[in-house]
């Protein structure tokens, strides 16, 4: 009688277990007490967060972006030196740098700088490289980026610039023979970048039929306006001629686009920064176009929460804030979402946090890993 009633006590607590793995979540932590105002993607609500890609405290690390080559794995990630504080991004400092790993989700070792101060052909005109994105196109691998404009100021004039490479280990050129600056804000003020609060950033890249597009934001009058456009051209390395009117017409506040294509249909990545088009405050969402010249709100699903959707329970929530590690923004949002495709599916997420979950005073960048099928599958947005 005791063997079984143990037995049948194991069976019991082994069933729970399974059903509490198997569980599906319907809703995301940081949606409580706030309607969504967009469906979920099934990659929100099953993503699993891996760990730490980037991460070193000598150093702030940001962006990320990744890439397979030679059947490693790489990323390029900015980063500046921990004086700095959060603020050293837009200084001399800062630098674009590489890394490598067997994994998609890592171990990744540091390789070298990519792009610094020391690279540029007049640092009086271009300063602290940030934001890269890394692509594969026509035989040549792209890096798009961000700089500032020392001669406008900080976080005034950034602009996107390009080099290119044959190879990954190869020297690396900045595009059309000169700075590689691709996309500025327009100096003819009946464009709806002029005077764009902080010039053209967040850059984004794709080639659909012939034409090479360079996707970038732009805010006018203030930055908290700020839209989606896309710079277009017939050459890989430009001129790049910039559209007429933004693509984007989210309501509030968005940056940080990424743009993919998978399935015939093309994606974009960006954050919430404040949860108005969403009703997430800091959530990434996944806008879907026929075409990707045009993206509409209400074709867009919420992609991502925050970290706190995907590590740790209250108790460990409190107990990581009581250390007082590096944080950005107490809603653990995450930001430059970039994705790694295998077999033409989404099934890695990179993306800097706002928070160091592992305690540390320094930010990092993490990796979750997407359950490739079904990934865009629509899940009711009513938490």
């Amino acid at each position: 009688m005791k063997k079984y009633f143990l037995l049948t006590l194991i069976c019991v607590v082994v069933s729970q277990s399974i059903i509490a793995q198997d569980t599906v979540r319907t809703t995301l932590l940081s949606a409580k007490g706030k309607p969504t105002k967009i469906p979920y993607t099934n990659m929100a609500l099953t993503a699993k967060l891996v760990g730490a890609v980037v991460s070193d405290t000598n150093y702030f690390s940001w962006c990320v972006s990744p890439i397979r080559y030679k059947g490693k794995y790489h990323l390029f990630s900015s980063r500046w030196p921990a004086k700095l504080k959060m603020a050293g991004w837009t200084s001399t400092s800062a630098e674009i740098i590489h890394l490598v790993g067997d994994k998609p989700e890592g171990p990744f070792k540091y390789v070298e700088p990519i792009l610094n101060a020391s690279n540029f052909p007049d640092s009086t005109k271009q300063a602290g490289p940030h934001n890269p994105r890394l692509e594969y196109v026509d035989g040549k691998y792209i890096m798009l980026y961000i700089t500032q404009n020392p001669s406008e100021g900080t976080l005034v004039g950034q602009r996107v610039g390009m080099r290119v490479a044959d190879k990954l280990e190869e020297p690396w050129h900045f595009a059309g023979g000169k700075d590689g600056v691709m996309v500025e804000a327009s100096k003819d003020s009946t464009h709806w970048t002029y005077h764009s609060a902080l010039g053209t950033d967040n850059p984004a890249f794709m080639k659909i039929g012939k034409k090479y597009y360079i996707y970038f934001k732009a805010g006018m009058p203030k930055q908290l306006s700020a839209r989606y456009g896309y710079a277009v051209s017939d050459n890989l390395e430009g001129p790049y001629v910039k559209c007429d009117a933004p693509i984007t017409d989210n309501t509030s506040y968005i940056e940080d686009a990424q743009v993919f294509k998978s399935g015939g249909k093309y994606y974009m990545l960006t954050t919430d920064n404040l949860g108005g088009n969403t009703g997430i405050f800091g959530a990434i969402m996944l806008w879907e176009s026929p075409t990707g010249l045009d993206f509409k709100l209400k074709d867009a699903k919420i992609a991502f929460g925050t970290l706190y959707d995907y590590w740790g329970n209250q108790q460990q929530w409190k107990t990581l804030l009581d250390k007082k590690p590096y944080l950005h923004n107490k809603s653990g949002k995450l930001e430059r979402p970039a994705i790694s495709l295998i077999n033409g599916k989404p099934s890695y997420f990179y993306a800097a946090g706002d928070i160091n979950i592992n305690g540390g005073k320094m930010s990092e960048a993490y990796v979750f890993k997407i359950n490739s099928k079904d990934w865009n599958k629509t899940v009711s947005s009513h938490p």
